[in-house]
């Protein structure tokens, strides 16, 4: 479990918040604002896998079809209760729940489910509504109207209230036009008062005109009046309007009743429905922060690659889009990552280093990615990243003060810490800020100390910080602790905000003030108060975190070197296995057809053998039989050169036949030969509506697929043309939708004609218009066998690698 004080230390609401932010509906938002960790393994890792199948879809489509999906909870309380009529919008929001239930079993059911098991799991307990939604898009229209055809009756009724009207307009028209009521009418109008049609006349007039009057201006100089000929007319236009009014209700009624058959239904399909806005919140959280599953354990152990503070990397990335005086100065330009690991070899980790320098930032960034790893959201991490599953989770991080308690800063951190104390356990985590702070240096170490001591025996994974030089050498000493620090470059004076695991941190004072121009006699003097053998283990300390600085580059470069070895070797790998497969596949042709002419020869002897017995071996027939052998002797040899030669192929012989394009190196042009020879006399081949003689070192043969698909020498000219000149990758970025599609649409050509296997097409992230569009035009040229958003090192959701048909 964890505590509001640490959901609120650690910026988890933040986290919530931001969450709320990428679903669609309010059903998603509520469930990102009540987001709490799993402790079960089980649970977490499913909740993880959830997370990323929703991902993948949303990388490879469009997502969830969720647009316009309403909480309907109160409606459906609402019909709950017999008799009760919904209103046409409450209808209507029904409706829309009916329909994305719909529009997501369709979305779902065109992947492929071994792609998304637990996601089409989940789809298929999603109810569908086929007559209700028959019965509502024939009684209701989308603006919210009653159709005429709901009911045979609705439409008698309102074909009887439009004849009524055009009479009650005929009859109204033709006194405005009466040249008897010319002098009392105040204006050539139809109007109504009380829902009865009225004509306006003058206030001294009214007297004079027949009718009822109905009301009167504000100014008073105009009355209206019913005329006496249309009062049965209007009768009649209310008794059909009240009829209209109780038709409406019968079929709302018969709706309401319908929408209560299946409540228990609709209350399912919201549920799921809810479950999947909330998925596609997290998958599209993850994607914004190039989240990564993590490995799980429950041995409390955490190991983070290139960790990055979420909340820290998305002011970043909204910074980014402000200009001017609109940025936060304060931000810094980019994110560092941090590498952190604690619960194998040591259980607790001390972070040493000046102030400013990123330690309270690491604290977080470890307390709040298990808080992700935990709640089922991805992490923003390198893959391979490792998070442990905690019961419990403390921290006490910052200097607040408790004003209610009227506590000091050092008491307020002793009484939170005691709370902790009570609680953690070996499945728990604990984060500790500036432990031992706010009072007197030596017993503020010695507190830190005896503190780390308890959570130790008991085994609780601990990470705290510290700027006491009395805790480094502590935590050195002890089995099972570990010193870190946050790197600080000596030369400029800043923090690189890179946390060194097995380094103690350096305050260094002295250095700092002296860079800053303190005069050298006062850092003297202050080096005498404190002793030489305190200055020399700062010195020391420095020159550790130097020589770590300069290990950790030539380690980069080592791994950088073997990273390059073992791909190279690989590739040879790769290589050998197909020239061996390659060998054994010719030698069994050559095993076979040897057999073949083996089996050939015997035959031979045989039928020879048999005619010289039936000839009773006279001198003619033994010499016929000689001869016979001798030739299949020769026969024989001459095959056995011949499987020789394929056997070992000359590296410099060339193999043609009649059809085969080959290329001219004296022309530069593709051609098609015409005949072949043995290859010693020259071949003949047609160059466009030339034919010439053509030696065989003066042609290249062109690739085994390039005569399989028969393609022209114009285009195999183009081909040419194009092979080399053409990159592996095109950058759109900054480019209009129309341009991107122009551009790409024309390098896929140019990337085909030129035979390259694979290419890159770089659209960044952005809104992902331009992403969609690429993908649309990829999907149906005829020229791409499949696309797929790009790995995180070639640029993740902001590239796409296109495979190009063969």
């Amino acid at each position: 479990m964890i505590s509001p004080h640490t959901e609120k230390v650690l910026e988890y609401d933040k986290l919530k918040a931001l969450l709320k932010q990428y679903a669609h509906s309010q059903l998603g938002a509520s469930r990102a604002a009540k987001l709490k960790p799993f402790q079960q393994l089980d649970a977490v890792r499913y909740q993880q896998r959830l997370c990323s199948e929703a991902k993948a879809f949303y990388q490879t489509s469009n997502g969830f079809p969720l647009q316009g999906l309403k909480d309907i909870s109160p409606t459906l309380h609402k019909v709950s209760k017999p008799g009760a009529i919904l209103e046409v919008e409450e209808l209507l929001g029904v409706a829309r729940v009916v329909e994305a239930a719909q529009n997501v079993q369709r979305a779902v059911k065109r992947r492929n489910p071994k792609d998304f098991p637990k996601l089409s799991s989940i789809v298929r307990n999603l109810p569908t509504f086929p007559e209700l939604t028959q019965s509502i898009d024939r009684c209701l229209s989308p603006d919210g109207d009653v159709l005429d055809h709901a009911s045979p009756a609705l439409r008698a009724i309102r074909r009887k209230l439009a004849h009524t009207r055009t009479n009650i307009q005929s009859k109204l028209e033709g006194i405005l036009q009466s040249p008897h009521h010319q002098r009392s009418i105040q204006e050539h109008l139809i109007t109504s008062r009380n829902d009865r049609y009225v004509i306006p006349i003058k206030q001294d007039s009214k007297h004079n005109f027949p009718g009822v009057v109905q009301g009167q201006s504000s100014s008073g100089a105009t009355a209206f009046i019913e005329p006496f000929g249309v009062v049965d007319l209007n009768n009649e236009l209310h008794q059909l309007a009240n009829e209209e009014r109780q038709e409406i209700r019968r079929i709302l009624l018969e709706l309401s009743d319908l929408v209560r058959e299946h409540l228990a239904s609709l209350e399912l399909a919201l549920d799921i429905l809810g479950g999947l806005d909330f998925l596609g919140a997290k998958a599209r959280l993850s994607i914004e922060l190039n989240g990564v599953e993590p490995v799980l354990n429950v041995r409390g152990a955490i190991k983070l690659i290139e960790a990055r503070h979420p909340l820290l990397e998305m002011n970043l990335q909204d910074s980014a889009k402000l200009k001017g005086e609109d940025r936060d100065p304060n931000l810094p330009e980019r994110i560092v990552p941090t590498d952190a690991t604690l619960g194998d070899t040591f259980h607790t980790m001390v972070i040493t280093g000046p102030n400013t320098g990123g330690k309270t930032v690491v604290l977080k960034t470890v307390g709040l990615l298990t808080l992700m790893a935990q709640s089922g959201l991805h992490i923003p991490a390198e893959m391979g990243s490792e998070v442990g599953i905690f019961d419990q989770m403390f921290a006490d991080i910052g200097d607040e003060q408790s004003i209610e308690q009227n506590l000091s800063t050092f008491s307020s951190h002793i009484t939170k810490i005691i709370s902790i104390l009570k609680e953690a356990d070996e499945n728990s985590l604990v984060l500790l800020d500036e432990i031992g702070a706010g009072t007197d240096p030596t017993e503020g170490a010695a507190l830190g100390m005896s503190i780390l001591d308890w959570l130790a025996a008991r085994r609780v994974r601990t990470v705290a910080t510290t700027h006491y030089g009395a805790l480094k050498a502590y935590a050195h000493a002890q089995e099972g602790m570990e010193n870190a620090s946050m790197e600080f470059d000596w030369q400029t004076l800043q923090p690189t905000y890179r946390l060194q695991i097995g380094v103690p941190g350096s305050s260094n004072a002295f250095k700092i003030a002296q860079r800053l121009g303190m005069p050298d006699a006062i850092t003297d003097t202050a080096k005498a108060y404190i002793g030489n053998q305190t200055v020399a283990v700062e010195d020391l300390i420095v020159s550790m975190q130097a020589s770590q600085s300069e290990l950790d580059v030539e380690r980069e470069i080592v791994q950088e070197k073997l990273r390059v070895a073992d791909t190279a070797a690989r590739k040879h790998e790769a290589l050998i296995n197909q020239i061996e497969v390659e060998r054994e596949e010719l030698r069994d042709q050559v095993e076979q057809k040897a057999a073949t002419i083996l089996k050939d020869a015997r035959k031979l002897v045989e039928q020879t053998i048999a005619e010289v017995r039936r000839e009773n071996a006279s001198k003619d027939s033994v010499s016929t039989a000689f001869t016979r052998i001798e030739g299949a002797r020769q026969k024989l040899n001459e095959r056995h050169q011949q499987q020789k030669h394929v056997a070992k192929p000359h590296p410099d012989a060339i193999s043609v036949r009649v059809g085969d394009k080959v290329r001219v190196k004296s022309l530069n042009q593709f051609g098609e030969v015409l005949s072949v020879s043995n290859g010693k006399t020259p071949l003949l081949v047609k160059v466009g509506n030339m034919q010439m003689r053509v030696s065989y070192g003066g042609i290249e043969p062109v690739r085994p697929e390039d005569n399989k698909r028969e393609l022209s020498t114009s285009i195999l000219d183009v081909q040419y043309s194009k092979t080399g000149n053409v990159k592996t990758e095109l950058n759109l970025r900054g480019k209009t939708v129309h341009e991107a599609w122009t551009e790409t649409d024309k390098y896929i050509d140019d990337a085909f004609l030129a035979g390259l296997p694979k290419v890159r097409i770089i659209h960044g992230k952005g809104t992902g218009a331009l992403r969609t569009a690429i993908h649309d035009l990829l999907a149906d040229h005829a020229e791409v066998n499949d696309f797929q958003l790009a790995a995180l090192n070639e640029g993740g959701a902001g590239a796409t690698i296109v495979t190009l048909k063969e």
